[in-house]
């Protein structure tokens, strides 16, 4: 798994950066996509646990307007069984699902500050690298990398439908992860020009800080 996300990593990097190997790049990130899939296990969309269930009770206590034909409305509707029936409930689990993929907490800090219980989440990513991540990012939505773009709202529709148990974590992610810091890093170096000498050592000496201090981190995990 590992040699086949470097192999994939390198595929897309030579697709942003080269404008080469597009159509061969397809093949891994569907293997990827599959693989994906088939290793996590799938979260129903409808069906709610205990706690869940527990708070879906208490939630339809509330709907008891006062006002006589108001509750007459509520009633010939059925909209009590609408706003917490089985769409609601589809619609709460993408959203959940949705913006777990997109945070960022999830590659770069572990999940902090906001830890899944069920998650063993770990840092995929040192949090020093957010900021070119960012950079790429930016750059990328501007110079329109459609193929790019498209992978990543793949991946992201993927998780929003399937959840994020597996152990593995939306390792999927990584390869697009990996690009997005290295060409945001590749920008970040050519605005060097434009910056003064001062401002490049204190951007050098904080960059190295930061670096040290997750690497320290890193270890501090470990053991």
């Amino acid at each position: 798994m590992f040699i086949f996300l470097i192999f994939t990593t390198l595929l897309l990097g030579f697709v942003v950066f080269e404008k080469k190997y597009s159509n061969l790049y397809l093949i891994p990130f569907l293997i990827l996509l599959i693989l994906q899939w088939k290793t996590t296990t799938l979260q129903s969309l409808i069906q709610l646990d205990n706690d869940e269930q527990r708070i879906k009770q208490e939630r339809i206590k509330f709907y008891a307007p006062s006002e006589h034909y108001v509750r007459v409305i509520f009633k010939r509707l059925a909209l009590v069984n609408f706003l917490e029936g089985d769409f609601n409930t589809v619609s709460n689990r993408l959203q959940r699902n949705f913006f777990e993929t997109i945070d960022p907490n999830v590659y770069f800090f572990g999940g902090h500050p906001r830890e899944r219980v069920w998650a063993d989440d770990f840092e995929k990513f040192p949090f020093v690298f957010i900021f070119p991540f960012f950079t790429g990012l930016y750059y990328l939505l501007i110079q329109k990398k459609w193929l790019f773009l498209g992978s990543f709202c793949i991946s992201i529709f993927l998780f929003s439908v399937i959840g994020h148990k597996n152990s593995l974590g939306p390792f999927v992610m990584f390869p697009l992860i990996v690009v997005l810091i290295a060409f945001g890093f590749m920008k970040l170096f050519n605005l060097r020009k434009y910056l003064p000498r001062k401002v490049l050592k204190l951007i050098l000496i904080s960059t190295s800080i930061l670096i040290l201090l997750s690497i320290i981190q890193t270890f501090a995990y470990a053991y």
